[in-house]
């Protein structure tokens, strides 16, 4: 696979959705109940603020 072939708009939406959605839902998730507030849930939330 080439450069100009991996590197199209088609697979940015794939891994962007890709690695976007799993975030979105562990926010949401932590976000609607008490995982924020413990260190674990805040600690995973740091790093997924980290990483994205």
């Amino acid at each position: 696979m080439t450069k100009e072939k991996f590197l199209t708009i088609r697979w940015n939406n794939f891994l962007s959705l890709g690695l976007g959605l799993p975030t979105l839902i562990y926010v949401i998730v932590a976000l609607s109940n008490s995982l924020w507030l413990e260190r674990s849930g805040l600690v995973g939330l740091t790093i997924f603020g980290a990483l994205f």
